[in-house]
């Protein structure tokens, strides 16, 4: 206490203030700065600064060998930062305090209590991400002061403010789409019982779901390394330094760009049964509150008894939503469901569409819709972390295994 007391030396404190706490993109952030100190001091600079800063933190429990047969369990944390976005207010905040400024450079801050304004203004919708906090990622916005003091505890203040979802996306649909499909197929329909225009958030039963780990933890760096990436870690050099990660902790080397696309691979995993096509979607992102119209297209097995015994033991599907995220930290992955949302799709009949006689390119289709509830997460991919949405369709087949079928949306 008595050597933190001697640190500390001043009385100088900030208090920031800002006029609200949520802003959306394109939005000016104003607020004020209140420096105060009754004896004044000397600082080797004055910083107030906006930032906004993607950070990933994974925590580890590594055993090791002790000796005899005891083991000695350790907490290891593993971490990785990225700031994309900043403004620097330090110029104009530094004329409007109370000064000198002596030979040396050293700021002598007056004896003072003052309020300065400052305001910045926040990056368009594709220069800044949504505010977020998962299990491993967290996107976070704040206003920081910072007094540069020789020999002394710096003094330091920060208030955080959330970026929101701003909504300019609007997608508008295809009425025609979601009554017709493809006509070079010859499909059979089944029709979902609920009714077109019915909203299917009121069916939606959000969930959250544990984490899964994709290593232990327990072995060595190399080790996990090698069993997450697929490939041996490799030493840094100046002329081979990643565009995506570099270390100054570990000696590693892989392009974060080319795991997201793989872990986005992985899960889709191509299944030769069925596939989900978007009938109403161009390339478009979604946006909360927007609803998702497809049909899943179960591939029609050679065998023509056999497809039409599955059609007929065909009892029902559902519908999941999942909110996925990918962080990374010096070497290590996880992958967690950070939200997950339900719709069972009733079926009632089976409607034959198109030229039957061709079985051949019989089709089953199950049409289906369903609304992106609120205040879900955005997608984004960022420098050490990735948010996606993943549509997963679960075809529920009576006396035999179920089908599944999956594709990724984008939700902004």
């Amino acid at each position: 206490m008595i050597f933190k007391k001697i640190l500390n030396g001043t009385d100088l404190t900030f208090d920031i203030s800002l006029e609200k706490t949520q802003y959306r993109p394109g939005e000016t952030v104003r607020g004020t700065i209140n420096i105060k100190t009754q004896k004044g001091c000397r600082a080797r600079n004055l910083v107030l600064l906006a930032e906004g800063k993607e950070s990933t933190i994974i925590t580890v429990s590594e055993s090791s060998n002790m000796s005899g047969s005891s083991q000695d369990t350790a907490t290891r944390t593993y971490s990785e930062t990225n700031v994309f976005f900043s403004r620097d207010l330090s110029e104009s905040f530094q004329k409007s305090v109370f000064r000198n400024t002596l030979e040396d450079g050293t700021l002598e801050i007056l004896p003072q209590n003052k309020v300065i304004p400052f305001d910045f203004t926040l990056a368009a919708d594709n220069e800044v991400f949504c505010s977020y906090k998962g299990k491993h990622a967290k996107i976070t916005y704040a206003v920081k002061a910072t007094a540069d003091i020789a020999k002394k505890l710096d003094v330091n203040k920060e208030e955080q403010f959330s970026v929101i979802n701003s909504n300019k996306v609007v997608y508008s649909s295809n009425s025609n789409t979601t009554a017709t499909f493809d006509e070079a197929i010859q499909s059979y329909t089944i029709n979902a019982d609920a009714p077109e225009n019915e909203k299917s958030s009121s069916s939606l039963s959000p969930t959250i779901e544990a984490e899964q780990e994709k290593d232990s933890g327990k072995k060595n760096y190399g080790e996990r390394f090698e069993k997450i990436f697929g490939k041996k870690a490799s030493k840094i050099t100046q002329s081979s330094r990643p565009h995506y990660f570099s270390s100054t902790s570990m000696s590693i080397n892989f392009d974060i760009g080319t795991v997201f696309a793989k872990d986005r691979e992985d899960f889709l995993k191509e299944n030769p049964e069925a596939e989900i096509k978007l009938t109403d979607h161009n390339d478009a992102p979604y946006s909360a509150g927007h609803t998702v119209k497809g049909r899943v297209i179960l591939h029609p097995s050679p065998d023509e008894k056999e497809e039409e015994q599955r059609r007929t033991k065909i009892r029902g599907m559902k519908i999941t939503l999942n909110g996925i995220e990918y962080a990374f930290a010096q070497g290590l992955q996880r992958v967690s469901t950070i939200e997950k949302y339900d719709k069972n799709i009733e079926l009632d009949r089976i409607e034959k569409l198109g030229n039957n006689d061709n079985k051949t390119s019989t089709n089953t289709v199950i049409p289906f819709q369903l609304e992106i509830p609120q205040g879900v997460n955005q997608s984004y991919v960022g420098k050490y972390s990735e948010y996606f949405w993943g549509l997963d369709a679960k075809v529920n087949i009576a006396w035999s295994s179920d089908i599944n079928a999956r594709t990724i949306i984008e939700i902004v």
